[in-house]
């Protein structure tokens, strides 16, 4: 297991809980059966992506995890929505977030508050309160944010969160979007721009080896045999043999193939 320090759970609770949750995320919550998880957006009016949530139904009580350096001004935000109904939502700080890989569909045989499932993979959250041994380990939590981001999952940070629809990070491929439900903050513009075909921004997973790692929303420029595509950062990991794995949102359209890419006036090949 590895305790994965960028993560925080909040629980949502209350016979209204579903419903608010539901009314607020880009994803179908009430869908979600007994157990299960599903990603979703929590969007600003503009359709913007405030921050990535992993949602897992519990009874009538939904555990969500997400980036905790957001929770605190996401939860106060949501909060001011509660109004009349019957929901109360806590930020879990003193259960820490662990990951774990396991092909077990029972899930991971531990005491824990809850255990959350990422779906399409054998990538399992656990929210617990006890210590377990050796899982502080920065090696493998960078080898573990590599698989997220092999998965096309970036958790948002404060310079990335407002900056993207959910189509340019790929979160509608991650099923963090469902085209068929009500009304949620910015659900006209993210559905026009999926109807209407006006995505400009494409996420791009690139593996190279430039001298430093870069930072979110960082400039970076891919080069395809011809032209050259501006974009941004949003995400970064190490792979463990000297390269990075980068998470880019870039003016390139998906079908061409980025050659290289230029980052702080250094120019390296694409692998």
């Amino acid at each position: 297991m590895v305790k994965l320090h960028n993560l925080t759970a909040v629980r949502f609770h209350g016979s209204d809980a579903g419903n608010f949750l539901h009314n607020q995320l880009s994803a179908d919550v009430l869908g979600l059966e007994e157990g299960a998880s599903t990603f979703a957006c929590y969007c600003e009016p503009k359709g913007r992506v405030l921050a990535l949530m992993l949602v897992n139904r519990a009874g009538e009580d939904y555990y969500v995890i997400m980036s905790g350096e957001l929770s605190t001004s996401v939860v106060a935000r949501l909060k001011i929505y509660v109004m009349r109904s019957k929901v109360a939502i806590d930020l879990m700080g003193e259960y820490a977030i662990a990951g774990l890989r396991t092909d077990d569909v029972a899930g991971p045989p531990l005491d824990s508050a809850a255990t959350l499932q990422v779906p399409g993979s054998n990538l399992w959250l656990v929210v617990t309160d006890r210590e377990i041994p050796g899982w502080e380990d920065e090696g493998q939590q960078e080898a573990w944010k590599l698989s997220e981001l092999q998965l096309g999952i970036t958790w948002l940070n404060g310079a990335t969160s407002g900056q993207f629809l959910p189509q340019m990070l790929g979160f509608d491929q991650l099923g963090a979007v469902n085209y068929r439900k009500g009304c949620y903050p910015g659900q006209e513009i993210v559905a026009r721009t999926r109807y209407l075909g006006k995505v400009k921004r494409h996420p791009r997973l690139l593996n190279c080896s430039l001298t430093v790692c870069p930072q979110p929303m960082d400039k970076v420029t891919l080069h395809d045999d011809e032209q050259a595509y501006a974009g941004h950062v949003a995400d970064c990991a190490e792979t463990g043999d000297g390269s990075f794995c980068i998470f880019t949102v870039v003016r390139m359209d998906p079908h061409l193939k980025a050659r290289r890419i230029e980052y702080l006036n250094e120019i390296t090949a694409v692998f």
